[in-house]
């Protein structure tokens, strides 16, 4: 009974439900961690060092159960999180025997398994020996580093800084080949993280450099960290703040205030440059009979599904928001009518195209989202500078009224405004439209 019990308990493991490059990543990492462990433990001279893996460990531990509540607030939906943690690492790294800095990387991690409650154990094993691996690497830069350079105070810094800068590439490596391989379709920032994420990464591996020196001087100068770390750890979250500022909730694109502010930064860049710039106009067809039919959170779905299609089929400089209701406006710079043409069709194309119905399932269970049946378009109208307008507000305008000249000749269509005649039905505003006075389509 006991082994049937193991055995299924076995099978019921997260683990197994990987692809089979992310299962070989996983595994591999894993053994390669447990194998340099292995290989450093039987190298071991002595045991001299404890002191410093007390006082690392003690105010790493202190340092993060201050900062638990701030990091919680920071922590963001995606597999990706930076924080500080790794300074205490590459402190280690540098200043231990890779024995007793993989011993702080266990201490560490145990305790974070334990006050993180319910997690995925593959992935809490598979961080660790990231950890452990980057630790190792950290290590064998330092010293190679530190032969090359010297024992002089420079040479000290900047074999310090090679470490760290090892950590950090093999955590980064590690960690985002792994994210692309479990989560399909990922971008760079999901995977590698943005700006954002990348100066949180220097400043751990700056902070652990300075622990690191703190500690050849005496192991009780890590408690010294601690106050700094939790300053550290409140500014990080002001940028967290900015962006969701700037972030619509429900389909975390950009809020229609910030993408205006954006946009007319790039209309002044494309006047002095005299290049052209596109505006779309985009419109769910129909989404009033989404939410009358499916109800609201499967409309809520829908909207987030269609706003993660358009953003994913855009280049990295175009500027996509949410501009109310069902509504999305993108700008596009450097761009002009017929590649502006070619890319509206091919947004309507992908909205067309996908399974919207694989993508909502998960929200509700409603026999109702057939992939045969719940099917969504959009219409899309195009504006462009400087034949269409010299503002935002212009161009706005105008791609409204080519938008509402696409739902008047069918839907699922995309509409010049160089080629739109106004619509009788709806008469010109002295302005473009806030969302709110929009009218229900």
């Amino acid at each position: 009974m006991m082994v049937a019990q193991s055995r299924q308990a076995i099978r019921s493991w997260a683990l197994w439900t990987l692809t089979v490059p992310a299962f070989l990543l996983v595994v591999l990492v894993d053994l390669g961690a447990i194998a340099y462990g292995g290989h450093e433990l039987t190298e071991r001279p002595g045991w001299r060092g404890l002191d410093v893996v007390f006082a690392l460990t003690v105010s790493a531990l202190i340092a993060v159960e201050g900062a638990r509540r701030v990091e919680s607030r920071r922590r963001r939906g995606g597999a990706l999180h930076k924080d500080l943690a790794p300074a205490w690492m590459i402190a280690a790294a540098v200043v231990l025997h890779p024995t007793l800095a993989i011993l702080v990387v266990v201490l560490l991690r145990s305790w974070w398994r334990i006050r993180a409650g319910k997690c995925i154990p593959y992935r809490w094993a598979f961080s660790t020996a990231v950890c452990v691996l980057a630790v190792g690497a950290a290590h064998a830069v330092f010293v190679s580093a530190r032969q090359l350079t010297g024992d002089s105070g420079l040479g000290l810094v900047v074999a310090m800084a090679a470490g760290a800068f090892a950590y950090v590439v093999t955590d980064t490596l590690l960690c985002g080949l792994a994210i692309s391989l479990i989560v399909p379709g990922s971008n760079r920032r999901e995977t590698v993280g943005d700006l954002d994420d990348l100066c949180t990464d220097a400043t751990a591996a700056t902070l652990g450099c300075l622990l690191a020196a703190a500690c050849l001087v005496t192991p009780w100068f890590a408690f010294a960290a601690i106050p700094i770390t939790l300053t550290a750890q409140r500014a990080l979250l002001l940028g967290q703040l900015e962006t969701e500022a700037q972030t619509d909730p429900k389909t975390s694109l950009s809020r229609v205030d910030w993408w205006r502010r954006r946009t007319e930064q790039m209309l002044r860049t494309a006047r002095n440059q005299r290049e052209p710039m596109a505006v779309l106009l985009i419109d769910i067809d129909h989404f009033k009979h989404v939410n009358d039919r499916h109800g609201h959170l499967v409309g809520d779905e829908a909207l987030r599904a269609v706003a993660t299609i358009l953003r994913s089929a855009i280049r990295a400089k175009d500027v996509i928001g949410r501009f109310g209701g069902e509504e999305f406006v993108i700008a596009l710079p450097d761009t002009g009518i017929d590649e502006a043409t070619v890319t509206a069709d091919r947004l309507r194309n992908a909205v067309a195209n996908s399974p919207l119905a694989a993508m909502c399932a998960g929200v509700l269970d409603d026999p109702d989202l057939d992939p045969d049946t719940f099917q969504l378009t959009v219409s899309i109208g195009v504006a462009v500078y400087p034949n269409d307008g010299s503002t935002v507000d212009d161009l706005l305008l105008r791609a409204d009224r080519a938008m509402y000249a696409a739902k008047a000749a069918g839907r699922n269509r995309v509409r010049l405004a160089a080629d739109t005649v106004l619509l009788h039905q709806f008469p010109e505003p002295a302005e473009p439209l806030a969302p709110a006075q929009r009218p229900v389509r």
